[in-house]
């Protein structure tokens, strides 16, 4: 049976968020996804087969961290100087560059103020479990990018506790609108509106009984 798998970016927020200041450089660091939870796409890390989920060989061999996955020179955000898996999951650390181009000077505006904290994982995924189809089992990293949307919705900046999360988890998802009904309803009193308003520019004028004969 074939395997299924993904090549592609998954979005994660860094959980145990740290944004410190290191011989005058920025310096980022937390865990870019956390096993045992699904995230935004559904994928729940777990191994399988092996002792591990993450494969950063292919990543080690150029550890940059870019902007937006844009691979150009002037994209360059920085170098991830330590990148491992343990227990709880991806732990990620990487030092912002001093570069004065405007775009530098806003991200690392934007990571002091806590507003920038969500990495972009650039690799191929895999579902190995046949019996368990939304476990991801391997992941092979090969690019990571400071980016805006998170994927792991059970990341936060600060540490959550393990009875939060299982109390979150038990909270029924809230129910995703249907957007292709209330379009319908929007088209339906749109036509009904310009039909009323075409039955009074073409009402005649009421004719009395003596006309009539």
């Amino acid at each position: 049976m074939q395997v299924k798998q993904f090549k592609g970016n998954k979005e994660f927020t860094l959980t145990d968020f740290k944004a410190e200041q290191q011989d005058g450089k920025v310096v980022i660091s937390g865990y870019a996804n956390t096993k045992g939870v699904a995230d935004r796409y559904g994928d729940i890390p777990t191994p399988f087969g092996r002792s591990y989920v993450y494969d950063l060989q292919e990543y080690l061999r150029n550890p940059v961290v870019l902007l937006d996955h844009e691979a150009e020179v002037k994209n360059l955000a920085g170098m991830c100087t330590e990148i491992r898996e343990d227990e709880k999951g991806l732990f990620f650390k990487a030092e912002i560059t001093e570069s004065n181009l405007p775009i530098m000077e806003h991200v690392r505006t934007l990571i002091r103020e806590k507003i920038l904290k969500t990495v972009s994982i650039g690799g191929i995924w895999l579902y190995e479990d046949m019996e368990n189809p939304a476990h991801l089992t391997l992941a092979k990293i090969f690019e990571i990018s400071l980016v805006t949307i998170p994927a792991d919705t059970y990341a936060t900046f600060e540490q959550v506790k393990k009875d939060e999360v299982v109390k979150e988890a038990e909270t029924p998802a809230a129910k995703t609108p249907d957007y292709a009904a209330l379009k319908k309803k929007l088209e339906t009193f749109s036509l009904t509106q310009k039909l009323k308003q075409f039955e009074v520019k073409t009402q005649w004028p009421a004719t009395s009984g003596k006309e009539q004969k």
